[in-house]
């Protein structure tokens, strides 16, 4: 198993790609509201904003996506359908996707949740 997480900078594609999850039965996951740290920095130290928008006006808020997937495969599955909304994702501000191993788990029933969707 793999937590897969997904940095979204663009929230207005988030709905798009909850849809897709469902439409492909990528099921568990979770949003939360999130911000860059440069953003944070600019907010609390007026003198640094310069490094966090080097005048281009951006979106302060992102939203940050968690989801289990079984395995590599259906993390590849995942990062398809995040690129087919966003892009390719080398491309600046579209999203930041990386997938960490989960090691244990309790809560969650390993076989039946993750083919039901929690």
């Amino acid at each position: 198993m793999e937590l897969v997480v997904i940095v979204l900078n663009k929230v207005d594609l988030l709905d798009e790609i909850l849809t897709l999850f469902m439409r492909f039965k990528i099921k568990g996951a979770t949003v939360l509201d999130s911000s860059g740290m440069g953003h944070l920095i600019s907010n609390q130290f007026p003198m640094f904003s310069m490094f966090a928008e080097l005048g281009e006006e951006r979106e302060a808020n992102s939203k940050t996506i968690f989801t289990v997937v079984k395995d590599g495969e259906e993390r590849k599955e995942v990062l398809s359908i995040v690129e087919s909304v966003c892009g390719e994702l080398t491309e600046p501000d579209t999203a930041i996707f990386f997938s960490v191993p989960v090691n244990f788990t309790k809560g969650i029933d390993n076989e039946t949740n993750l083919e039901e969707g929690f």
